[in-house]
């Protein structure tokens, strides 16, 4: 991708865009996040001209993946950053694909995009993280959050948030096991309790928790 490893294009100037988003401000919010994550050096966010596909914005488009992004609301941009644009995985629940090469304006839906459901729209400190069924049944899977990497385990009947690396020697958790009541680094066999993040047995240090809860099928964490 040239000077750039990540570049990432915001719709600033179409003609609905806009309209239906404060894009400008959608600019600044992923400048300083990029900022915040260290990665300056090597992802780039530019305004946009429009993209020809009027109406169906605010939409944002990031390179070399050519992953587009549709119906951007403000909510959205911490989780296209920390999982796209810095984690490399892109947001599929976000992604525009209308089957239809070049443009693809629609009249209709240049109102702004209607809020989130109450039941899923989350207060100031809760920062979504997957669906459910991202992590394995009775199993665990790493994901970066704003920038931190976290572990989310699925301990059986419930789900639980720690910290991703061994305290011992940074080893990734993930590459552990569990019994849905300890988990076990396999490097030097650390434990740890799944429910308060405790040491166990010879472990001399225990895992940072996070507060996590479980809506609709969705997992959201509070890193505070």
């Amino acid at each position: 991708m040239g000077q750039y490893d990540r570049h990432v294009f915001v719709c600033t100037s179409g003609e609905t865009c806009p309209v239906q988003g404060d894009t400008e401000k959608y600019v600044k919010i992923l400048r300083a996040g990029v900022q915040n994550a260290n990665r300056q050096g090597d992802v780039r966010v530019n305004k946009s001209g429009c993209f020809s596909q009027c109406g169906h914005g605010p939409m944002i488009v990031v390179y070399p993946e050519n992953v587009w992004y549709a119906g951007v609301r403000e909510s959205d941009l911490e989780e296209i950053l920390a999982s796209h644009i810095v984690g490399g995985c892109p947001v599929e629940r976000l992604r525009y694909d209308p089957g239809v090469k070049g443009a693809n304006r629609i009249e209709a839906g240049t109102e702004p995009r209607p809020a989130a459901p109450a039941a899923v729209t989350r207060a100031p400190g809760w920062t979504r993280v997957c669906r459910a069924d991202d992590v394995p049944a009775s199993g665990m899977k790493e994901f970066a959050v704003g920038g931190t990497s976290v572990l989310i385990v699925h301990t059986g009947d419930a789900f639980v948030a720690f910290q991703a690396m061994c305290p011992h020697e940074a080893v990734p958790l993930e590459q552990g096991i569990h019994d849905g009541c300890v988990l076990t680094c396999l490097e030097h066999t650390w434990q740890f309790d799944l429910k308060t993040g405790a040491p166990v047995g010879e472990a001399e240090e225990g895992l940072k928790g996070y507060r996590l809860r479980e809506e609709q099928g969705e997992i959201y964490v509070a890193l505070d």
